[in-house]
């Protein structure tokens, strides 16, 4: 097997309200996604998504789920934050995340 990686970059959405989002907005959607959503308890444990400015979805590994809790807590953004997840891929041909981190928005 060779060695995969790669960075992917979007808002965190969960995935109860990217099952919920119409295709056409769901960038618009995914910016004004709250904080306070993202960290429901219903909400958290469905797994989480990130989806970026094309609208495309990327749908996370469950080990992720802790590290976007964290970083969505540790966020001073109330909406739209916006996450840097890197992935590798793991024994059995899935990518499987290593490192979530908040990218700064100005």
């Amino acid at each position: 097997m060779t060695n995969c990686t790669e960075t992917l970059e979007g808002y965190v959405v969960d995935i109860i309200c990217i099952r919920k989002y119409p295709s056409n907005e769901m960038v618009e959607r995914a910016r004004a996604h709250t904080r306070d959503c993202g960290l429901a308890g219903h909400c958290a444990e469905s797994g989480y998504g990130l989806i970026d400015e094309e609208g495309r979805v990327v749908l996370l590994d469950p080990k992720a789920t802790l590290q976007v809790v964290n970083e969505i807590r540790n966020s001073d953004r109330d909406r739209g934050i916006k996450l840097q997840v890197k992935r590798e891929m793991q024994t059995g041909g899935e990518m499987g995340t290593v490192e979530v981190k908040e990218v700064q928005q100005y």
